[in-house]
């Protein structure tokens, strides 16, 4: 299912601009949370974006290794590489940014809280339907925004989507470029609402950056905010997404 398809099924006769993102996740979620067991609401709008569902996986909160072997052992240790090669771009390309303590990603209630210097970023292994990864995720501040963003990474299985290969209607100010290794890169924006119940009725713009390795990775980051105003402008989240030190392995 293409994004536009997803989308118009969603909200019908509304403009392509005005989108329901409560009722868009909802539904789209009853569909597939038969096949996927769970569905991991912080990513649903993005997922949606790419045509795909996100399964975190178990054992994602950090619990022991089932295992003691040298290939387990390296995997405990990838998460903390992830997260410092993620934190150091985010650093490099905003070096104001500022995170909110004891913030849930998935519950905008949570992100008045105090902020602080100390990174409140977590990586936690996913997987989707079209692809395995990590996924990145914190609520930092910068100036008067507070957002949740995202840094997902991972290969698509074979035959299967990687995200949007040309900029569609409802995407606003979407570029496509080529990276300095041959990268695909597509950046856009999505602007709508979230009707109440959940948090009530206001704006929602969700900014996006997917990059298309010539080795088959991909790399997306992602911020959702709930005023006119966006976290990193597109430029700063494409030099994040473009960091070669953000790669599997």
């Amino acid at each position: 299912m293409t994004y536009r398809q997803i989308f118009d099924e969603a909200i019908g006769d509304a403009p392509p601009t005005t989108v329901d993102v409560d009722a868009l996740v909802a539904r789209e979620g009853r569909r597939r949370r038969r096949r996927l067991g769970a569905y991991a609401s912080g990513t649903a709008v993005l997922a949606l974006v790419l045509g795909v569902g996100v399964v975190v996986q178990p054992g994602a909160s950090g619990g022991p290794a089932p295992a003691h072997s040298a290939a387990s052992a390296a995997a405990r240790t990838h998460p903390e590489r992830l997260r410092a090669a993620m934190l150091t771009a985010l650093d490099r390309e905003a070096p104001d940014l500022r995170w909110v303590r004891g913030a849930a990603p998935t519950d905008p209630k949570t992100w008045g809280g105090p902020l602080t210097d100390a990174p409140q970023w977590s990586v936690q292994p996913l997987r989707w339907e079209s692809m395995t990864g990590w996924f990145g995720v914190g609520v930092a501040a910068r100036g008067e925004v507070r957002s949740y963003l995202t840094i997902d990474l991972g290969r698509p299985f074979p035959g299967q989507p990687s995200g949007p290969d040309e900029c569609e209607d409802g995407m606003v100010a979407c570029r496509l470029f080529t990276g300095p290794a041959g990268e695909r890169v597509v950046t856009f924006d999505l602007r709508g609402f979230r009707a109440p119940p959940t948090s009530g009725r206001g704006p929602i713009n969700a900014r996006f950056v997917i990059v298309k390795r010539a080795d088959g990775t991909r790399v997306s980051v992602q911020t959702n905010s709930f005023t006119d105003r966006h976290l990193l402008t597109a430029e700063e989240m494409a030099a994040v997404a473009l960091d070669p030190e953000i790669r599997l392995g």
